[in-house]
């Protein structure tokens, strides 16, 4: 998948599963739960509650979940 157009008249390539394309998904889901787990974290320490790590690490994956569906669930 690259960022230049094809010539008219040519066939797009088949869409498969790569190795790399499971690696980006693998690494969007590690960001997001580091991210918002992080965050959560940092306000749980900051404001002495227990509840915020785990409603962040649920919004990581959840976000991280939203991102790999836009960016490989749709069809061209």
């Amino acid at each position: 998948m690259g960022t230049t157009p094809l010539p008219k008249g040519t066939p797009p390539p088949p869409r498969g599963g790569s190795t790399d394309d499971g690696m980006v998904a693998l690494s969007y889901i590690l960001a997001g739960l580091i991210l918002y787990g992080g965050l959560g974290w940092l306000g749980d320490y900051y404001f002495g509650t227990t509840w915020l790590l785990p409603i962040g690490l649920i919004m990581g994956l959840g976000t991280s979940t939203y991102l790999i569906i836009k960016r490989y669930g749709r069809l061209e």
